[in-house]
């Protein structure tokens, strides 16, 4: 189990504490799915593997597009990177490693949700997943960097 994967499974178990403060079941339905996306990955098939990352694309998607509905600018900023990361990775575009410099972005916007908890209350759960997903991908830049 590499770091990366360590610093996502506390994301998971506080996402997973957060549970009854998810309202919409909308939400609750992409904080299941992310968890069970993480699950999946720990399995050394290949077809699982790749249902694993796929869903989580989705669901970062699915979550980015709900967030822009309702006029969550900083959630939205979280998962939109979490699926540009996604994308770039699917797509094998050369200038991915490139996009984890910028995930500190979307690590601040986390910070500042603090800010204002009341309005970002809800879907605080998922963003800490996303967030721990983010934090993940920019150490394994900064490993690179050290290498």
């Amino acid at each position: 189990m590499t770091y990366g994967k360590i610093i996502i499974l506390f994301g998971i178990i506080i996402g997973a504490l957060l549970f009854k403060k998810t309202k919409p079941s909308i939400l609750k339905g992409i904080l299941i799915g992310l968890i069970l996306s993480f699950g999946i990955s720990f399995f050394e098939n290949d077809i699982l593997a790749n249902t694993s990352f796929l869903s989580f694309g989705i669901l970062s998607l699915v979550y980015s597009v709900y967030c822009g509905i309702k006029k969550k600018w900083l959630s939205l900023i979280i998962g939109l990177f979490a699926f540009i990361s996604f994308f770039f990775k699917a797509m094998y575009y050369p200038y991915a490693n490139e996009l984890k410099l910028s995930m500190l972005i979307p690590i601040v916007c986390y910070a500042l949700t603090f800010r204002k908890l009341e309005s970002y209350k809800t879907e605080l759960s998922i963003s800490t997943i996303f967030v721990a997903y983010e934090l993940s991908e920019f150490l394994k830049l900064t490993e690179l960097w050290l290498n």
